[in-house]
């Protein structure tokens, strides 16, 4: 059995667990009642936020996106001023070599 086999396995056993666990909870127990009804609030609750969230959802993501986009740009500014430093210590030092070449003969 490969590797993800056994991860698929023993994640839907542990899954499985916690649902019966979990079930075995609300509806064995006399605090079963509190622990649905305060499920049922926050579904609720989380119903009628649903819009606005996935609102700021997209809004959240567009600006990430941004400045995703901003990171990238300064990067590549970096890179072309590295570059360009790279360049001109390569001319400076082929400067300094032809110097002391033409005093030193």
């Amino acid at each position: 059995m490969d590797n993800e086999s056994t991860k698929s396995i023993i994640t839907g056993a542990i899954a499985g667990a916690l649902i019966g666990a979990g079930t075995a909870l609300l509806f064995s127990t006399p605090q079963g009642e509190k622990i649905r009804t305060r499920v049922a609030e926050l579904t609720d609750l989380v119903v009628e936020n649903a819009p606005m969230l996935n609102e700021r959802g997209h809004v959240l993501a567009e600006k990430g996106q941004e400045v995703v986009g901003m990171v990238k740009e300064s990067l590549d500014g970096v890179k072309d001023l590295k570059d360009e430093a790279q360049s001109a210590t390569q001319e400076v030092k082929g400067e300094i070599q032809g110097f002391k070449n033409s005093h030193t003969s």
